[in-house]
């Protein structure tokens, strides 16, 4: 039986491979007519065509709405495109890789930047599927231009003399730091991960280190194949808002679950009262 899902999966990789060969024409295509500079108001940027393309179609993503910082959009609006593509082209199980490509910019020397996922193999019996090791590739920052790095945050006080420790920069927050990071299971977590914000995100107040490594690497996976199957293909669709989940649907789920909560919570303070009644009932028949 394993090996009858060996070969089913091996076949379904390979109609996909199809299906993305059709679709790369497509790609093509549309990051022709987005790098075309004639009429532009702003020909230096990835996409002179339509300024800011791929940084809206990441913020309309609820993967990476929260994942982009005000201070990484001017860089990101010099992406020309994302391309993806297999570790092994005969093996799509052992991972892929994302490939941004950049437009010359007074930010970083390189002109791409890639991030790589490797695969554990994937459990046969329930199709999870896991990653191992995360490569990125981190930019060569020009002078003054790193934006992952900032000035710290101010104490609360008064005014005091800027001193020589002042002046120096700290990691924050940044899309170049997280989606472009290295690490691997079994890793020590990274000094600049904020573990308040992680737990927050996960929902568990007490993790331990290890389970935060492997919240990182499960999110950075998430987003990767978000990329892949769905803002790479449909990136004008993303950038026009048209594949954003719709707002007033999600905003009716979240009533709903209230509303259940509210019903639950009315019928165990009804058993409450109901058992205390009988309680009750039982004493003055006693008495």
């Amino acid at each position: 039986m394993l090996a009858v899902q060996k070969e089913y999966e091996k076949e379904v990789q390979k109609i996909k491979r199809q299906y993305q060969a059709q679709q790369a024409p497509f790609i093509e295509a549309r990051d022709k007519v987005l790098s075309e500079k004639a009429g532009s108001e702003d020909a230096a940027t990835g996409t002179p065509a339509l300024k800011g393309f791929w940084v809206q179609a990441l913020l309309n993503h609820p993967a990476f709405e929260d994942e982009v910082e005000s201070y990484d959009i001017p860089v990101l609006e010099f992406l020309r495109t994302i391309e993806a593509e297999d570790l092994d082209k005969e093996d799509a199980e052992k991972g892929f890789r994302l490939i941004f490509h950049f437009a010359e910019n007074p930010y970083f020397t390189e002109g791409s930047l890639t991030q790589e996922y490797h695969m554990q193999e994937p459990n046969r019996y329930n199709g999870e599927v896991k990653v191992k090791e995360l490569k990125g590739c981190s930019p060569s920052w020009k002078a003054g231009q790193d934006v992952t790095m900032g000035k710290p945050a101010k104490q609360a006080g008064g005014k005091k003399k800027k001193s020589h420790k002042e002046k120096m920069l700290e990691p924050r927050k940044s899309f170049f730091r997280d989606f472009f990071r290295s690490l691997k299971e079994g890793d020590e977590l990274p000094e600049d991960v904020d573990t308040q914000q992680l737990c927050m995100q996960i929902g568990d107040d007490e993790m331990e280190e290890e389970e935060m490594v492997d919240a990182l690497l499960e999110n950075a996976y998430d987003c990767g194949m978000a990329l892949r199957t769905q803002i790479i293909p449909f990136a004008v669709r993303w950038y026009t808002g048209e594949a954003a989940p719709d707002e007033e649907y999600d905003d009716e789920e979240e009533e709903e679950e209230e509303e259940d909560e509210d019903v639950e919570l009315e019928e165990e303070e009804g058993g409450r009262k109901g058992g205390k009644k009988k309680a009750e009932q039982q004493e003055c028949k006693q008495q």
